[in-house]
């Protein structure tokens, strides 16, 4: 009995040390991936003071982790943005989660740095979060908007310098003959520059989304495949491990106090049926976000410049993910129901990058229509509690005589009257305010689906009951009507 004994002690001291062992492995293993991430995490208690750091906080601000621990965030932050942080964190105590705030850190030379902050309350009033360095972006948000001040600038000179010469042309008529030929010369220059600008100024922001898009799905393809990876291994070393233990329990029923003590302190049963669970909850997280790297990829296509055939599904399921965001149920509003009627469709040989543009202008356009109703329908029905209006796209797509094919996108938003609908494809024409529409995205989904497919594109709307576009393209550009 006391060999029996010893034997049985002995294995059980074995398999602590081994579960201590796996537990440290893994624990080191996790603190190396969070060490080398790019982006910085952090966690600090419920008064804002940091209780860990990675390496990026040192990468980013120039500040040694060892001297900023115990510290209050406020301490690095622009004195403009300390009452933000602060509501934040008062924010933090009452909501699990907040997610892209934007706030400016003073780098360790006094430069200033914009960094993105996602947090979440852990258990005990802990805070854990990440910050992701966005300068470059903010710097290309800055240039951008001159360049549109001076492209707007430059647009006014024009129109202006047209208006004078047809003022001029208006007073010299008996000898203006030559000089209205040269003005005519001109203004189709003009027109040629204008169309050119546009193109240029679509080129360039596609061309930056688009490397912007790719990049970031590429940065989480690489970390989200290791982990995905490692998942199957951890299931499989999970269920050996609980194997080990249901053959523990089966041939020594009887354990030591103590080691009874601590099964029920832990509650073993719970731990046996819960973990497989869990692990199974991380492989269906990992598969989630492969499909939106995928989806992300699929839309940026930068690698598809030429023609090649494409599934037009694919494309319109991808832009739909990038729009996910939009179309879920917000504060003001409900969910926008996305109704999918896809017919059989053969591959279609297309620029797929610039038909998913398309795709996102008119979706993008049909999610503003709807929230725009929405906020007229308030306005009109101030009574607490009202139903508020079904809101719903829908996508309808049809092969017709197996060599072109038709996309409808159809919305049940506020419409537009006709003399609008008649100038929606106009260049830099908008009816939104300032600082929301540039005029460029039905003018540039114009050219590329009509000028560069060889296809149609045409619009129908009802004052207060919606707006459908009609999208026709060859399936091959050597099928085209001419």
């Amino acid at each position: 009995m006391d060999t029996n004994f010893a034997a049985n002690n002995e294995l059980h001291t074995q398999i602590q040390y081994r579960l201590i062992e796996q537990l440290s492995e893994s624990e080191r293993r996790y603190r190396e991936l969070v060490e080398n991430l790019r982006e910085i995490v952090f966690k600090c208690d419920r008064n804002g003071y940091f209780t860990f750091l990675n390496k990026a906080w040192t990468a980013t601000l120039g500040y040694e982790t060892a001297d900023c621990l115990n510290r209050p965030i406020d301490d690095f932050l622009h004195a403009e943005d300390r009452e933000i942080w602060l509501s934040l964190l008062t924010q933090l105590k009452t909501d699990q989660e907040i997610e892209c705030k934007e706030l400016r850190f003073h780098h360790c030379t006094a430069e200033i740095i914009w960094l993105e902050l996602s947090a979440r309350s852990e258990n005990q009033g802990e805070i854990s979060g990440s910050l992701t360095n966005i300068s470059d972006r903010k710097r290309e948000q800055a240039a951008l908007r001159e360049a549109n001040e001076a492209l707007q600038l430059r647009i006014e000179q024009l129109c202006r310098e047209n208006l004078e010469r047809r003022q001029a042309e208006a007073t010299l008529i008996q000898l203006c003959a030559q000089l209205e030929q040269k003005i005519q010369q001109l203004e189709a220059t003009l027109t040629e520059l204008k169309q050119t600008q546009t193109r240029l100024v679509q080129a360039e922001k596609m061309s930056s989304l688009g490397q912007l898009v790719a990049g970031i799905a590429h940065e989480i393809n690489n970390p989200i495949n290791f982990i995905h990876g490692n998942v199957t291994y951890a299931n499989k070393y999970i269920q050996d491990l609980l194997n080990l233990v249901a053959l523990y329990c089966q041939y020594y029923p009887q354990p030591h106090p103590i080691i009874q003590e601590e099964i029920d302190q832990i509650d073993l049963d719970f731990l046996i049926q819960d973990l497989p669970k869990l692990t199974n909850s991380l492989q269906v997280g990992t598969d989630r976000v492969r499909q939106i790297v995928l989806s992300l990829r699929n839309f940026s296509r930068l690698d598809e410049a030429e023609v090649k055939e494409v599934d037009l599904h694919e494309g319109i399921d991808s832009t739909l993910m990038i729009l996910q965001s939009r179309l879920k149920v917000k504060e003001n509003r409900p969910a926008i129901q996305v109704i999918k009627e896809y017919g059989k469709l053969p591959l279609i040989k297309c620029y797929a990058g610039q038909l998913n543009q398309v795709f996102m202008n008119l979706i993008s356009n049909a999610i503003d229509a709807l929230e725009a109703k929405v906020n007229l329908w308030r306005s009109s029905n101030p009574v607490p509690g009202a139903q508020l209006p079904d809101l719903q796209i829908q996508i309808r797509t049809e092969a017709v005589e197996e060599n072109s094919i038709s996309i409808w996108i159809i919305d049940n938003g506020t419409g537009m009257p006709e003399v609008v609908r008649a100038r929606i494809f106009e260049p830099f024409f908008t009816t939104k305010e300032v600082g929301r529409g540039t005029g460029l995205g039905l003018s540039i989904s114009y050219q590329m689906i009509v000028e560069k497919h060889r296809g149609s594109l045409e619009c129908s709307s009802t004052v207060g009951e919606g707006t459908k576009f009609l999208i026709q393209i060859p399936v091959s550009p050597s099928q085209a009507k001419s």
